[in-house]
């Protein structure tokens, strides 16, 4: 199984970082990022729309350009910081999971995608985000549909949008079957967000090809 490093591996790491990204490259074989765009229109990297941090008259991502988001004390010391940044730490030969926490930057991240050496995954959980999605015929990224933990979220979906991979919260892949399905349908299942080494054991059992994890020892 292949091991995606949740965040950068963010029960060990301050989240989203390059610190955590720097940590995680020789640990992981992807990098899953979240990203949106912020007030002066690049993409960032941060999971939530709003700012984690005391400022007064700003409550969101998007209501600061880049150049401030990165300035803030919001991860031990580092800011908030662009895609761009992020991705320089990161070694061609490591996979990047970029998930669409806006679905408006589903091109703006295409193009981003597109314009780097690595494998790249574009994914979400809004299936209207991803159907915008067109990468070119030889391009570098696949992409992958992103299913809760309810047992209407649908591989049908993911096949409609030509997806290449699924990626199941843990519990649907232990108590439905969803791996089988999906791998009916040819796609590829990577589960998240695993957190324990017996987890990674069960998903194993049940053939999920990837695990989306929050620290590095659930492969150990």
């Amino acid at each position: 199984m292949r091991l995606i490093a949740h965040r950068g591996f963010d029960d060990r790491y301050p989240a989203n970082t390059v610190a955590a990204v720097g940590q995680a490259i020789s640990q992981a074989d992807m990098i899953e990022l979240d990203i949106r765009r912020c007030a002066s229109g690049e993409l960032v990297v941060a999971h939530n729309a709003l700012v984690d941090i005391d400022i007064e008259g700003v409550d969101e991502v998007d209501e600061l350009p880049a150049s401030e988001l990165a300035a803030l004390d919001a991860h031990d010391g580092e800011g908030i910081q662009t895609l761009e940044t992020v991705l320089d730490a990161i070694p061609s030969e490591v996979g990047v999971n970029l998930e669409l926490k806006d679905p408006t930057t589903a091109e703006q991240a295409l193009g981003m995608a597109e314009s780097i050496p690595h494998d790249v995954l574009i994914s979400s959980f809004d299936a209207d985000a991803l159907r915008g999605i067109r990468p070119s015929q030889r391009s570098n990224v696949e992409l992958a549909y992103v299913l809760g933990a309810t047992p209407t979220d649908d591989v049908a979906v993911a096949t409609e949008l030509n997806c290449a991979c699924v990626h199941p919260n843990a519990w649907l892949c232990l108590l439905t079957g969803v791996v089988a399905d999906a791998h009916n349908a040819g796609l590829t299942v990577n589960a998240w967000t695993v957190d324990s080494r017996l987890g990674a054991w069960a998903l194993s059992r049940r053939g999920v090809d990837g695990l989306i994890a929050s620290s590095p020892h659930v492969a150990d």
